[in-house]
């Protein structure tokens, strides 16, 4: 009997975390983007992809390496990007992932702040103990009402409301240096990125 505990508890967890996982995307539509890259360095950040996994790094001194997402098919309804993401434990004042328009501002703006922990924009610390570990993130948006939410493993972190006319969104991941200090580099690691629309 012991033996098939464990088992029975691990499939449990699995469809668990199956559930969870696409919480976020009930009732959106997936659809097939691509990015080109911003590397914007001078040598010591670079952007690589391998097995599945993209790699951004940005040192002090340099501006960023992204992955910079086409522009959202349907500019008036939620868009939503999921990942999976990781960064390492020298990563700091380092933008993550972001919903950008060049016009309207960025309402989701994920930033690994002090190493470790996670926020958005210049608000409060939501989420601390987060370097070397991989975790899924969602990010979504609409201009129309304003809505613009995040969520770390299905726990919902981020809320904003800032309504916009623009009509030029589009998603970016990677690294965007905001003060590294002297002699720092960040690097984050991105897999399974993924786009919706409702």
């Amino acid at each position: 009997m012991k033996r098939m505990i464990v088992p029975v508890l691990g499939a449990l967890a699995f469809a668990f975390a199956t559930a969870v996982a696409q919480a976020q995307t009930s009732g959106y539509t997936q659809y097939s983007s691509s990015f080109t890259v911003q590397n914007r360095t001078s040598g010591c950040g670079s952007f690589h992809s391998a097995n599945g996994v993209y790699t951004c790094s940005v040192c002090a001194g340099e501006q960023r390496t992204e992955m910079r997402w086409k522009g959202w098919p349907q500019q008036t309804h939620y868009n939503q990007w999921q990942g999976t993401v990781s960064f390492t434990s020298g990563t700091q004042k380092t933008c993550i992932m972001q919903i950008k328009s060049n016009t309207g501002g960025e309402p989701i703006y994920i930033q690994v702040a002090s190493p470790g922990t996670l926020r958005n924009d210049g608000g409060s610390v939501f989420a601390t103990g987060m370097a070397n570990t991989w975790f899924r993130l969602n990010s979504l948006y609409n201009p129309v009402n304003g809505d613009g939410r995040a969520y770390i493993n299905g726990a919902q972190k981020v809320t904003r409301t800032m309504k916009s006319s623009s009509r030029d969104w589009y998603f970016k991941n990677g690294t965007y240096n905001n003060g590294l200090p002297s002699g720092g580099k960040s690097t984050a690691y991105f897999k399974n990125i993924t786009h919706w629309v409702k």
